[in-house]
């Protein structure tokens, strides 16, 4: 309950830290604040040095300051799960633990009931139409209406979906998983996937009764409410045969691990097993479904620079990286642009915009600098965080440069022949 008194229990200890400081360097959060309390190393640090003490104030604030990335579990010589040990300490914390408590608890409530999202992007959506470019470039109303802003695409990708002519046989069924994004706040991307599926005579369906993946509140450390999330996906996904296709990187992650969070629970284990090992990233779908495909190229196709951003949870989770790489490079007229120095963090992680605004923009600014200065003709991601942060930094630079999820590449630029 929101404001209630944390449990008497510590925050986990961290006996198996070298201190070595490999996970500093790579932290999002370090590199945008400059201060190592908030790095892995930090934070093991202050739970060794707090660990017969109960949370308080500033021990919870510090905790909250991580975008649970996983860039420093990549790179931890001891393999220490900083994630994992990061949402077990904020699972002793008060409900509103934190900066801005409050907004994220509001946050995490609505996601219990994403359906608000749906009024949220009309109402939004009419507003972004009507007031977008009469905003002060600074105005923060301005880079959230961004959300939902119609922004300018390349004529390059206005072309109409390759049509195919369907064979008259029945449809072949495709379980999908939308997530609270694609299903309230961008159901173009379930028209994009529905179009391309329905190049190959198959047919997007979604279960009844799918909420909220529940990354979310799993984050918090709300790990109860996690799983009675869980339970009803899985209650629902259950009930179908095949791969579930999931459209967002981050609900894939947290989808494929159904299995650990409800590994000590003897009811639901090998059924949360099950459902996880049939989840398929949108991206992994894709390059199975495009490599024995020729499309022929458009001249005006040529010269669209394209540039992907890595989320977090398919780079450094889910091990996922050149499966999108794989399918951008597969249309006609792409050239795929990268950073030099890697992939990096856009800084939305989750709630932590909600939570930290500085260090989260800080954090997307620093990247959208990157990203402009490759000048590409669009940016695509597959998350759907992600997809939002990438909008909001294209406005806050005041570039007009289209942030599009990969579906709706997929669909304008691929076709079956």
């Amino acid at each position: 309950m929101a404001g209630s008194n944390p449990p008497e229990s510590s925050p986990p200890t961290a006996k198996r830290c070298a201190k070595c400081g490999a996970c500093t360097p790579v932290c999002p959060v370090f590199r945008a604040s400059g201060n190592e309390i908030y790095s892995a190393r930090g934070k093991q640090h202050l739970a060794e040095v707090f660990k017969d003490q109960r949370p308080g104030p500033v021990f919870e604030d510090i905790y909250s300051k991580c975008l649970l990335c996983g860039a420093c579990s990549e790179v931890c010589p001891q393999h220490i799960d900083i994630s994992d040990e990061v949402i077990e300490a904020r699972s002793t914390f008060s409900g509103l633990y934190g900066e801005h408590g409050y907004q994220k608890y509001l946050a995490r409530k609505a996601l219990n009931r994403p359906e608000l999202l749906g009024a949220a992007r009309v109402l939004g959506k009419t507003a972004a139409d009507m007031l977008f470019r009469r905003l002060p470039p600074a105005s923060g109303l301005r880079l959230r209406l961004a959300l939902l802003a119609q922004t300018p695409a390349p004529s390059e990708i206005l072309v109409s979906p390759l049509k195919q002519e369907r064979s008259g046989g029945a449809a072949a069924q495709i379980i999908y998983f939308p997530g609270c994004a694609a299903r309230y706040l961008y159901p173009d991307i379930i028209d994009s996937i529905s179009m391309v599926l329905g190049r190959y005579d198959c047919e997007l369906v979604t279960p009844d009764g799918l909420g909220c993946c529940g990354l979310a509140t799993l984050a918090s450390g709300t790990k109860d409410e996690a799983r009675r999330l869980a339970k009803t996906n899985i209650g629902a996904l259950e009930l179908s045969e095949g791969p579930i296709l999931v459209s967002c990187g981050s609900c894939y992650a947290h989808l494929a691990s159904y299995g650990t969070l409800l590994a000590d629970d003897p009811a639901w284990k090998t059924r949360a097993q099950l459902v996880s090992e049939r989840v398929v990233e949108i991206s992994v779908f894709f390059e199975a479904l495009l490599k024995d495909e020729t499309v022929a190229v458009d001249e005006r196709l040529q010269r669209l620079k394209v540039f992907y951003h890595d989320p977090c949870h398919m780079r450094n989770e889910a091990g996922i990286t050149e499966e999108p790489r794989k399918v951008l490079g597969s249309l006609p007229g792409v050239t795929l642009l990268e950073l030099e120095d890697g992939p990096q963090c856009c800084g939305q992680g989750g709630l932590f915009h909600i939570g930290a605004p500085e260090l989260s923009a800080t954090i997307r600014d620093n990247l959208a600098e990157k990203i402009i200065d490759l000048k590409p003709d669009l940016v695509t991601t597959t998350c759907s965080g992600c997809l939002m942060q990438l909008k909001s930094a294209m406005a806050a630079m005041q570039q007009d440069i289209p942030v599009v999820h990969l579906t709706a590449l997929v669909n304008s630029l691929s076709g079956k022949q």
